[in-house]
Order: C-alpha cells, then structure tokens, then sequence
C-alpha cells in the first residue's frame, strides 16, 4: 500500500509538467529558408520564438501572407513590422503576433504566442 501511494504521489507531480511542456509548436509557422534561430521559449504560454533572416522585411511579410493568410491586425511602429493571427492551438484560442525589426543588415523576426482574452 506505501509502494502505491508513492506512486501515485510521483505520478500527480508528473502530469501537471507533462502537460505544461510543448504548449506552443513553432514548426507549424513558416520561417525562410536561411533562418537562424537564437531563442526558444516554448514550454507555456507566452512562448517566443525569434531568428534572424537576410530576407527583407517585405519578404518575410510575403511569406506570412501566403502561408497564413492577411493578418486580423498590421501596424509599423517604432520600425517594427506587426502582424497579429490567431489560432488554435492545444490549450485553446491563442494570438500569433510577429516582429519583423531591422537589424543592420539583417532582419529579427519574434513570433509570440499568448492565450487569446477576449
């Protein structure tokens, strides 16, 4: 009986950081070809994924646009680049926000992912 519930025990502290983890699946959004990605925060919400690119900004837009359609929202602000999805993911209705920002002669690209709060 203290063998199963040890078990048991372990096992309800298990679950909970099995479902947190892989909250977010970034492979399912289209980066250019010659992405360099440099942060990954993944495992909850907000995630973050960012890479730099030589494509210029108008490039990695084209690419968003053709492959998840026009975005609810577009702004330029501070020089950045905004463009705000949402989708469905695992854990619900989540809003998609990509940052194209210049970065000498490269370009930064943020996608972020937080549970859509209407």
């Amino acid at each position: 009986m203290r063998t199963f519930k040890l078990l048991l025990s372990l096992s309800l502290l298990i679950l909970p950081a099995s479902i947190a983890f892989a909250a977010v699946d970034f492979n399912q959004w289209p980066k250019p070809a010659d992405a360099r990605e440099f942060a990954r925060l993944d495992d909850k919400l907000p995630a973050v994924l960012s890479y730099f690119s030589r494509e210029s900004q108008q490039q990695i837009k084209q690419l968003y646009l053709e492959q998840l359609g026009q975005p609810l929202t577009e702004r330029n602000r501070y020089g950045q680049l905004e463009l705000h999805y949402h989708s469905s993911g695992q854990h619900g209705e989540q809003v998609l926000r990509i940052i194209i920002s210049e970065q000498s002669d490269w370009r930064q690209v943020d996608l972020m992912v937080q549970a859509r709060h209407d």
